[in-house]
C-alpha cells in the first residue's frame, strides 16, 4: 500500500475533510475504526447537543455499523450506552425528526438482538426503552408495553425515569396507558406507573385513575398493608392515589393508610383525606408541621391545598425552619435515608455569602445517628443551612470551629456553581480569605472581580 507523505496532496485532502467533520463524526470514526475505543472516544465529547443533520445521519451510520458487531458484555463503561445516549442530546428540530424516522428503527433492531439476554443486558434495554419512550413512536412504545410485562424487564429501577419521558400531550398517551392498565404490570414497574397516573390524575392530564379497578384496589391494599419497611414507599405512592378512587373503596384504604407504621404514609394519607375534605388530615399536617423532622413535607403539603394559613407560626421561625429544612435534607434516600436521632444549632449568624453575592443568614447544625450494630461508633456530623443544604461529611467536624466550617461550604459551593473565584484547592485558608474579602467589600460580583483566593493567605 502507497504511504501517503505529511505534504502529499493526499495528505492535505485528509486534513482539510478531518477539519470539515464535526466533533461527533471525528469521534465515532475514530471509535468504530478497528482498535478504536468507542465508548471512550463518545466520553470525551462530554455534554455533547446535536444541532445538525449532518450528525444525525452519522449517528444512524454509525448505529448501523455497531449493529453488525457481536453483543458486548453489560457494564459501566458500554460503548451501546454512549452510542444510544446521543438520542437525547437533539437540540434541534431538523435532526430530531430525522432520528425519529430513521434512527428508531434501527434501535428497534438493536434492542430486539439483545432482548434474548435481558438478564445480562437489562441496564441497555431499558435505556433503549427510555428513548422510545422520549421519541413517541408506535413501534417504540410497542416494545415499552412488552418490556413492562417482561419478567426481568419489570424489574428495573430506571422505570422511574421511562414514564416522564412521555410528554403530556401526546396523542399515544391514551390508548398507552389503557395497554398497560388491563392488565396491570406486576414488579417494580408497577409502582412507578402508578406513580407516574397518579401526576397525571392529579394535574388532570388523566380523568380515571388506572388503578381505580378491583385489580388496582388490590394492589393499592397489598401495599398499604405492607409490614415490609422496603416497601414502605409503595405505600406511599398507594397513599398518594387514594384521592382519585371511589368510594365505598377507598375509606378502608384511607384506614389502613392512617394506620401505617411510617409517619411519611400517614401525612401522605392526612393529605389525601384533606384534599377530600377531611377535616381532621388538615389538623394532622398542622400538627407535623411542628415535628422537625416532618414539617418540610407537612408545609408543603399544606400550602398546595391552599391551606398555608394553617401552618403555625413557630414553624416559620427562622431557626426552627433551618434545622427542619436541614433534616428534610438528612433523611434523602441519597443521604442518611431519615432524620438524625439528634440535631442541635450550633451557630447561626449574618454575612456576606459570596456564591450568592449578598448579606444572608447562614446556620449550622450538629447531628448525630445512633450506632446500630454494638461496637460501632455513632455517625456524627456538621450541616450547612442559608445557601446550598449540605453536609460535607468527611471535611466538617462535629467540634470544628464555625468560621472554619463556613469557609469549607463557601469553597464548595463556589465549586458546584462553577464560579470563577472558586479556588484550586479547597482549604479553610482560602475559604476564610473568600469571606474576608466579601466582608470587606471588596468584590460583589463574579465577572467583576480579580479578587484570586489562591494569593491572599
Amino acid at each position: 500500500m502507497r504511504k501517503t507523505s505529511p505534504g502529499s496532496n493526499e495528505s492535505k485532502l485528509a486534513e482539510l475533510r478531518i477539519v470539515k467533520m464535526t466533533p461527533l463524526q471525528i469521534a465515532l470514526e475514530q471509535g468504530l475504526s478497528d482498535g478504536g475505543n468507542l465508548f471512550e472516544a463518545l466520553n470525551e465529547l462530554q455534554q455533547y447537543e446535536i444541532e445538525s443533520l449532518d450528525d444525525a445521519e452519522s449517528l444512524v451510520e454509525a448505529l448501523e455499523k455497531f449493529l453488525r458487531r457481536p453483543i458486548e458484555a453489560e457494564g459501566v463503561f458500554s460503548p451501546f450506552h454512549a452510542l444510544i445516549s446521543l438520542f437525547q442530546s437533539v437540540t434541534a428540530v431538523s435532526p430530531f425528526q430525522y432520528l425519529a424516522k430513521q434512527g428508531i428503527p434501527v434501535l428497534i433492531e438493536a434492542y430486539d438482538a439483545r432482548l434474548p439476554h435481558a438478564e445480562e443486558q437489562q441496564n441497555q434495554l431499558l435505556f433503549a426503552i427510555k428513548i422510545f419512550a422520549r421519541y413517541g413512536m408506535e413501534e417504540g412504545l410497542e416494545r415499552l408495553v412488552e418490556a413492562a410485562r417482561h419478567p426481568t424487564l419489570r424489574e428495573g429501577y430506571l422505570w422511574m425515569v421511562i414514564f416522564e419521558q412521555l410528554g403530556d400531550q401526546d396523542p399515544l398517551l391514551p390508548d398507552l396507558i389503557e395497554r398497560l392498565s388491563d392488565p396491570l404490570p406486576e414488579g417494580f414497574v408497577a409502582i412507578a406507573f402508578l406513580d407516574w397516573v397518579n401526576r397525571l390524575t392529579r394535574e388532570e392530564v388523566i380523568n380515571e385513575h388506572p388503578f381505580d379497578s378491583h385489580e388496582g384496589l388490590q394492589k393499592l391494599q397489598h401495599w398499604l398493608r405492607s409490614s415490609l419497611p422496603d416497601e414502605f414507599s409503595y405505600a406511599h405512592s398507594a397513599a398518594a392515589a387514594l384521592p382519585f378512587i371511589s368510594k365505598p373503596q377507598r375509606e378502608p384504604l384511607l384506614a389502613l393508610a392512617m394506620d401505617h407504621p411510617d409517619a411519611k404514609v400517614q401525612m401522605e394519607s392526612a393529605w389525601a383525606s384533606a384534599k377530600l375534605g377531611s377535616e381532621s388530615g388538615l389538623k394532622f399536617l398542622a400538627r407535623l408541621c411542628l415535628d422537625r423532622n416532618h414539617s418540610t413535607t407537612a408545609c408543603a403539603y399544606l400550602e398546595e391545598l391552599d391551606h398555608d394559613d394553617l401552618i403555625p407560626d413557630a414553624a416559620n421561625e427562622p431557626d426552627f425552619r433551618a434545622m427542619a429544612d436541614l433534616c428534610d435534607w438528612l433523611a434523602h434516600p441519597q443521604e442518611f435515608g431519615r432524620p438524625p436521632d439528634e440535631i442541635e444549632q450550633y451557630d447561626t449568624r449574618e454575612l456576606f455569602w459570596p456564591p450568592t453575592n449578598d448579606v444572608r443568614q447562614v446556620w449550622l447544625f450538629r447531628y448525630r445517628y445512633l450506632a446500630e450494630t454494638e461496637g460501632e461508633s455513632d455517625d456524627c456530623g456538621l450541616g450547612f443551612y442559608g445557601g446550598i443544604t449540605f453536609s460535607l461529611f468527611s471535611e466538617t467536624t462535629h467540634d470544628m470551629a464555625p468560621e472554619d466550617a463556613y469557609a469549607l461550604h463557601c469553597c464548595w459551593e463556589l465549586e458546584v456553581k462553577e464560579d470563577l473565584r472558586a479556588p484550586e484547592e479547597r482549604t479553610i485558608q482560602a475559604g476564610r480569605a473568600i469571606l474576608e474579602a466579601g466582608a470587606r467589600g471588596e468584590y460583589a460580583e463574579e465577572d467583576e472581580s480579580d479578587f484570586d483566593p489562591d494569593e491572599n493567605f
